[in-house]
């Protein structure tokens, strides 16, 4: 008697989870650096994986926004400003196959003394990207 002994082939995965993360409270006449932490989880299975992230929006593209009003500095992703759809802010890659690689994106929104500040909340969303060339 003999028996083949083997493994299934795994699904094809690109997974990324994304936790939560806010800048906290704007002051105004403070020259700040505003800085937070988003964890993310990346899973996978083809020969390369890249992380991006973009402002998909027309309006004051790669700054936080109240209203149509825009800060003046442009929020930066790991020490970078974001960009838009046509340019992606990189923020990490994989040359291997990845299970639960935990990743740390770091935000940062600067105010100076003189910016203007409008009532209210600031936000953008921002498109996450998880893509591979080699399946």
């Amino acid at each position: 008697l003999s028996a083949a002994m083997g493994l299934a082939e795994p699904a094809a995965t690109l997974a990324l989870t994304l936790g939560t993360a806010s800048l906290g409270t704007l002051t105004p006449g403070v020259a700040r650096d505003y800085t937070t932490d988003l964890a993310a989880t990346i899973t996978s299975t083809a020969g390369d994986a890249a992380l991006t992230v973009n402002d998909p929006s027309a309006t004051a593209t790669g700054h936080l926004v109240n209203g149509s009003f825009a800060l003046a500095q442009p929020l930066l992703a790991n020490g970078t400003a974001v960009g838009g759809t046509s340019n992606p802010t990189p923020l990490a890659s994989w040359t291997a196959p990845v299970s639960n690689d935990p990743k740390t994106i770091t935000f940062k929104q600067s105010i100076g003394a003189s910016d203007a500040l409008r009532t209210g909340a600031y936000g953008k969303t921002l498109t996450f990207t998880l893509s591979t060339t080699t399946p």
